[in-house]
């Protein structure tokens, strides 16, 4: 590419350009992956947007005053003139202020048919134009990671930051998505790819039945993600808790309620039997049970254990117990168990401390499930006579 450098607008920057153009578009790139995965990973070299060829004259229209547009083709930059339309086959045009000399923003164009995204290369994988992006809490809309990841894994040549990339996100990705970019590659490449075999081996390790033991309430966070991930039973007394979750739950979830006093040992056994026969052996336990109850994950682990050779248990702790108790809690041994432990801390600020929120406490249960912790303390658990 012709000698250029780079003074690239930031997300916020881009966002509040974009705000004011009556055109559909989002945040693309590494920026996009970013945004999914909740932080800035690595430097990135640039920013790209995301828009419809069929909304390019809209968009120059907007940007004529102040900036001008240059064609991106086999490494040489053209000068696109104010009185010119876009021609040729570039799917990229850079961007920088009139008489400037740094690029601020690259415009990448998709093509669309019938309301459908076209990938350009191969036109048999689509998807509806307005299923390609999502949009963060703060109102920023980015493609969606599977496709944008298809973008770089479908590319002539993979660099080593998007082989990162690809690690980073495959835990976070739901298993849909992930589904979604290793057939959309496989079709692509005719079943021979370099990212197939870590995809396949990701979608294989992903839980088919998870049991939730306080699934409703400061867990409800951990059951909708895993909801996205496999078939999941919840142990829950309080209905209308239940109905929530469910109700927050994507469509195509599959959450089985049980309703049942886990105290009630029998009741338990029976609830326990009937999931497993209606969704298959259990391979993933997440147990949020209090102290005077230790019967019931006993009883759990046994019936789990009858249909499942293998499987893993996430033992939560509450921070309310004894900081020696929880740190002394003995390892539970259950046929075919891989046991985890996570302890509930709190959060120290200063001389001022509080007790975990709830988000806290399921982003924390999600992290240990994605990295396989032995054991993860949420928050702090040390000094412990500074708890609140």
């Amino acid at each position: 590419m012709q000698h250029h450098s780079w003074n690239t607008l930031s997300v916020e920057e881009i966002n509040h350009l974009m705000k004011g153009i009556p055109i559909s578009w989002c945040i693309a790139g590494g920026w996009a992956l970013d945004l999914h995965y909740g932080k800035q990973t690595r430097k990135h070299e640039d920013i790209d947007i995301l828009i419809r060829s069929k909304d390019f004259p809209v968009l120059k229209k907007y940007l004529d005053d102040s900036y001008e547009l240059f064609v991106a083709n086999n490494g040489i930059l053209t000068k696109l003139d104010d009185s010119e339309k876009r021609t040729g086959t570039s799917d990229s045009l850079w961007v920088r202020k009139k008489l400037g000399t740094s690029w601020l923003f690259e415009i990448m164009l998709i093509e669309t048919e019938d309301n459908e995204w076209i990938y350009k290369r191969d036109n048999q994988i689509r998807r509806p134009v307005n299923e390609i992006g999502i949009t963060t809490d703060g109102g920023i809309p980015y493609i969606k990671p599977e496709i944008q990841l298809l973008y770089k894994g479908g590319s002539s040549v993979i660099r080593e930051k998007d082989n990162k990339d690809l690690e980073r996100l495959l835990p976070v990705l739901k298993k849909r998505e992930i589904k979604w970019l290793y057939h959309s590659l496989s079709q692509q490449f005719n079943g021979k790819h370099a990212w197939l075999e870590t995809i396949n081996n990701k979608i294989k390790g992903l839980p088919v039945h998870a049991l939730i033991i306080g699934g409703t309430g400061m867990l409800s966070g951990a059951s909708l993600w895993l909801a996205d991930r496999s078939k999941v039973s919840i142990v829950a007394r309080n209905e209308a808790k239940m109905e929530r979750v469910i109700n927050k739950a994507n469509p195509d979830s599959s959450i089985t309620p049980l309703f049942v006093d886990y105290k009630d040992s029998a009741a338990l056994k029976e609830k326990i039997r009937a999931t497993i026969i209606q969704n298959g052996p259990i391979d993933l336990v997440i147990a949020w049970i209090h102290s005077n109850s230790n019967n019931a994950l006993d009883i759990i682990s046994y019936e789990v254990a009858k249909e499942s050779p293998s499987w893993k248990l996430y033992h939560v702790l509450g921070s309310s117990s004894n900081l020696n108790q929880i740190k002394n809690t003995a390892v539970k041994t259950y046929p075919g168990c891989q046991y985890r432990q996570i302890q509930l801390g709190f959060i120290l600020d200063k001389e001022h401390s509080r007790w975990l929120t709830n988000k806290e406490i399921s982003d924390g249960i999600i992290d240990a499930i994605t990295y396989d912790w032995e054991v993860k303390i949420i928050g702090t658990v040390e000094p412990w006579d500074k708890r609140p």
